[in-house]
């Protein structure tokens, strides 16, 4: 497995899934909602489970069908819809979407909103960490953690 082709079938599995909207399938876990993108021995799935403005999840790529690198996550949108936080981060994991939740620092402002994206290192596909924010004006009303790396 080539860390350079994981890294491509990862940014673009997440810009064909949760940012643009598809790739959602029958969940393997009551309540939770799961979306998946598959192109020639790479699979991509995404389990969250979402209530009340708190969510978290894995996200897992597979290749040749061993999971070879995942990502959990938490999160908390309870000061906005889940429509206007959606509206908010699909700008940023499509329009950023090779640095977004990875190992890159990333801010951008569109109107009222600002969005940041802070890593804790910056190594690499290998292993990833930090914080995404959303404010809106000067009150944050968005926030994910995210952690993850290399399987084996």
């Amino acid at each position: 497995m080539d860390k350079k082709e994981l890294l491509v079938f990862l940014i673009e599995a997440r810009a064909k899934t949760y940012a643009g909207g598809g790739g959602k399938v029958k969940p393997a876990f009551p309540g939770s909602t799961q979306l998946e993108y598959e192109k020639e021995k790479w699979l991509y799935r995404d389990v969250y489970n979402l209530g009340n403005g708190i969510f978290m999840g894995l996200e897992t790529v597979y290749f040749e069908s061993k999971p070879v690198w995942s990502m959990c996550y938490y999160g908390d949108f309870t000061k906005m819809t889940e429509s206007e936080i959606d509206k908010v981060l699909r700008i940023a994991l499509i329009k950023y979407k090779d640095k977004t939740r990875l190992w890159h620092k990333v801010d951008w402002k569109k109107g009222n909103f600002k969005y940041s994206c802070t890593p804790d290192f910056q190594i690499g596909i290998e292993q990833v960490a930090g914080l995404e924010e959303v404010y809106k004006g000067k009150a944050k009303v968005y926030y994910f953690f995210y952690a993850g790396g290399l399987i084996g």
